[in-house]
């Protein structure tokens, strides 16, 4: 759309897009010179490890599209069941995310038949392979038209989260041209603004100048599940957080695709930023400080010793001023007064807290706090504090429109020349995107409960507990009865919200000390920690009214199962599961709206 409606002409480009070919390989074509700029997915960082030259100008897809089907009546809902199968998908073609995930499952390559992918989808539809490889916006909706019941098996559901379509080129066209790619990054994030804006539109020019063969209903679809994994409402169109990029070499680490050394000099300068200022270290406050406190006693002793010395401490002087002046506008510092009231508040301070110098000095500290964070965060700091100790820490704050940031915290008391304490000073760093990136590992992204990833860990976490100190602990299994017939009936998006929906009535009659989670598909899990057999059971039971009493919009009335087994002496984490999955299994073959025990 930045072609068709004149952007890049605006911006003084003539741009030919050039339609991928499947027998090459992109990223060289950029690479060698065919093309000026390309997108990939998050393989460029393997590539850079490589040697080779590439950076990412922006990243369009937050969450990798790049998935799993398998047919439905294979009963193959995860990795686990992969073994002995044959598995077809692009081998070396950011095929990490889906390796991670078999690796997750204890799946090695011996354990499965490798199929090289066809791209037609035709093997899968002949069930020649058992499980394929494929676009979260494309091939489900495919095996939808042509009838075939397919089960989506999603690295996201395992905390495995990559970028998708990264715009990239190489360092020699971004260091010799940066103008012109600012003005060709400029112009296809407006194009993507404007698809996203006007899907009519986009699609009649896909079909109309770009030989797709999907119908209206597959890319309006393609539109809708794009717009899941481009987030613009949530984040900037493009942008791109180094901290996952360090979780995914991570993750090719683990598949040794790379070793350290490699990746480590591959993150630094892999993400393109024309637009990036220099940031002052908080140590430099510091050293401002001790420098201002030095040259003070130099000046004195100066004065009796030359003039001419004395122009020169002035000189230096001044430049430190210069140099405080930047710090208060990079440095988030803020000073109260014993009763927390703020008496001092850096430039840097404001602007992330959105208030004025006038409307925060006088006021107390407690305005930016956010009021539903624990308060055994604040209780712990005036302990250090009125103990006369310095306190550090993370503390999530509000600010004047009332958006949540995370800001690393450092806090000091103040002693005057007297040894008298006068109040406190604290130094943050912004750390939202760190924190972002963190709930973005463990986030089923379409329920905001914890994903499968997350419940693995806290599973281990709790069977280690068991076996050290015998405490109970019961998992339960709830799977949607007929929840195919909403997606065939109504459409995904109205079986999304039937997802979000149960999400919120299980978590509205859960303990705070219960872990909910999505297990995948239209499956959860809620890991009861110190609870016993009968207990979970009647939790389950609660839960399982609570789902039936509820009218979901739309929808009507749903039901759903439960499967429920709680931790014995002998078990493991893949035992217990297997119980309980078999007990949800057992409630469903027996009529279904059940809770049953394993």
């Amino acid at each position: 759309m930045a072609l068709e409606k004149g952007f890049y002409k605006e911006a003084g480009l003539d741009v030919t897009i050039v339609e991928r070919n499947p027998k090459k390989n992109n990223i060289d074509q950029v690479i060698n010179g065919e093309s000026q700029y390309g997108v990939a997915d998050s393989a460029l960082l393997l590539y850079r490890a490589e040697g080779k030259p590439v950076q990412i100008m922006a990243s369009i897809f937050q969450h990798s599209p790049l998935i799993f089907i398998a047919h439905k009546d294979s009963g193959i809902v995860s990795p686990y069941e992969m073994k002995g199968k044959k598995i077809s998908y692009q081998k070396g073609i950011d095929d990490a995310p889906l390796l991670a995930m078999l690796e997750d499952g204890k799946l090695k390559s011996s354990d499965y038949t490798y199929v090289p992918l066809d791209f037609t989808s035709q093997a899968f539809i002949d069930r020649k392979v058992d499980v394929m490889s494929a676009y979260l916006s494309d091939q489900p909706f495919l095996m939808k038209e042509k009838n075939i019941p397919i089960t989506i098996i999603n690295p996201l559901n395992y905390g495995i989260d990559f970028y998708g379509d990264n715009l990239f080129s190489t360092e020699k066209e971004l260091s010799e041209n940066p103008e012109r790619a600012k003005r060709f990054l400029k112009a296809s994030l407006r194009g993507w603004q404007y698809a996203l804006a006007n899907r009519d539109e986009t699609i009649a020019a896909l079909r109309g100048k770009y030989n797709t063969q999907r119908s209206v209903e597959h890319l309006k679809s393609e539109a809708q599940i794009m717009e899941k994994m481009i987030l613009p409402t949530m984040i900037d169109i493009g942008y791109t957080n180094p901290e996952r990029f360090h979780r995914i070499g991570e993750i090719y680490r683990s598949l040794n695709k790379v070793n350290k050394a490699d990746i480590e000099r591959a993150l630094d300068g892999l993400i393109w930023n024309p637009y990036e200022k220099h940031k002052i270290d908080v140590r430099y406050l510091y050293i401002t400080l001790a420098l201002l406190v030095f040259i003070g006693a130099v000046t004195i002793i100066l004065i009796y010793i030359s003039r001419k010395l004395q122009k020169m401490v002035i000189k230096r002087t001044r430049a430190l001023e210069e140099q405080q002046m930047v710090t208060d506008r990079y440095v988030i510092v803020s000073i109260t007064d014993l009763n927390g009231v703020i008496t001092y508040v850096s430039e840097a301070f404001c602007k992330i807290s959105g208030y004025t110098k006038e409307e925060l000095i006088g006021k107390k500290h407690n305005k930016i706090h956010d009021p539903d964070s624990p308060s055994s965060i604040y209780e712990d700091l005036w302990k250090h504090l009125h103990a006369g100790k310095s306190w550090s820490g993370e503390i999530r704050n509000i600010d004047k429109e009332g958006k949540y940031y995370w800001a690393q915290t450092h806090i000091e008391p103040i002693i005057n020349e007297n040894g008298v304490l006068t109040g406190y000073q604290g130094i943050q760093q912004n750390i939202t995107d760190k924190k972002y990136a963190e709930k973005l590992s463990i986030t089923d992204q379409l329920t905001q409960l914890y994903n499968r990833s997350y419940l693995d860990m806290t599973l281990t976490k709790e069977m280690t507990r068991f076996k050290r100190y015998q405490t109970p602990m019961s998992v339960i299994m709830i799977d949607i009865d007929y929840f195919k017939e909403v997606n065939d009936l109504h459409g995904h998006l109205s079986g999304d919200m039937v997802l979000i929906e149960l999400a919120r009535i299980l978590k509205s009659n859960i303990r705070p000390t219960d872990t909910l989670g999505r297990w995948g598909g239209e499956e959860f899990m809620i890991i009861c920690s110190q609870n016993n057999l009968n207990e979970t059971v009647q939790l389950a039971e609660k839960l399982r009214l609570a789902v039936q009493e509820h009218t979901f919009p739309e929808i009507g009335r749903k039901t759903a199962s439960f499967g429920v087994a709680a931790v014995e002496s002998d078990d493991d984490e893949l035992g217990l599961i297997r119980r309980a999955d078999g007990a949800l299994y057992k409630a469903k073959e027996s009529g279904r709206n059940k809770v049953m025990q394993g």
